[in-house]
């Protein structure tokens, strides 16, 4: 029968522990703060914590800090006879089998629904069922060579839109004394667009080859660092193909 151990103490162990109940598949917890909840059992010695955990085990997740894995690895030998999976996604580890989860894990967690739609990446020569038996999650091949370059793209994804909707917020309630509330129903048709059809999601002067508009908002954000931003889009858009031409009639 198969019974998680999960090693670590952040979003992500939380997460996976609450997942796996969900599922009732039967798991231990190990975290190196003796007082995080996600500890099975109370003992003081954080080695003798650790191997009470995984003794039931049969799959040990390793989800500590990336720097931490190969440590922890090394320090506790009794680890070895065990099936160890790790979900980082930017490395891969001897040894030890990489499996990405494609989701961000916030303070709340979620519902059953929203965990099984979670894709996974599993290293090329990993079955997501031989990693995590029980999951029924969609999952899909990578390389180990690929592996940063799609966790490059991930954070991106996950968080540069992020950023750049804080500073537009930022900047409209500083200069226009809007509140950030008057973006949610656009941002979130746009999110609503781009789910349904993305390659007509695109809307704006780029989309229309509307010069006059473009330079017109380059003159207004003169000496903001969104200008430099705006730019930036201007030419991953017109590297795309997407604009033949566009960027040398933008001044």
């Amino acid at each position: 029968m198969t019974h998680y151990a999960i090693l670590g103490g952040g979003r992500l162990a939380r997460h996976m522990g609450h997942y796996l109940s969900l599922l009732d598949q039967p798991w231990s917890g190990w975290a190196r703060d003796p007082g995080s909840p996600l500890n099975t059992y109370d003992i003081s010695d954080t080695g003798k914590r650790l191997e009470a955990a995984i003794q039931p085990a049969s799959h040990v997740l390793i989800l500590v800090s990336d720097q931490a894995i190969m440590p922890v690895v090394k320090k506790f030998p009794f680890l070895h006879g065990k099936i160890l999976v790790h979900c980082a996604g930017a490395i891969s580890l001897p040894g030890i089998a990489g499996a990405h989860p494609l989701m961000t894990f916030a303070d709340d967690l979620y519902s059953l629904a929203e965990y099984q739609r979670i894709p996974f990446m599993v290293e090329s020569g990993y079955k997501l069922g031989e990693l995590f038996p029980g999951l029924p999650n969609p999952s899909y091949p990578i390389g180990v060579d690929q592996k940063a370059f799609y966790h490059a793209l991930c954070v991106m994804a996950g968080n540069f839109p992020q950023l750049l909707w804080l500073e537009v917020a930022d900047n409209m309630s500083r200069t226009l004394n809007l509140p950030a509330e008057v973006l949610h129903p656009f941002l979130g048709k746009i999110l609503e667009n781009f789910r349904r059809a993305p390659n007509a999601a695109l809307t704006g002067p780029l989309v229309r080859g509307d010069l006059q508009t473009i330079n017109r908002n380059l003159g207004a954000l003169e000496g903001n660092p969104l200008q430099k931003l705006y730019l930036g889009f201007v030419e991953l858009y017109e590297s795309a193909g997407s604009a033949a031409d566009l960027e040398e009639h933008v001044s």
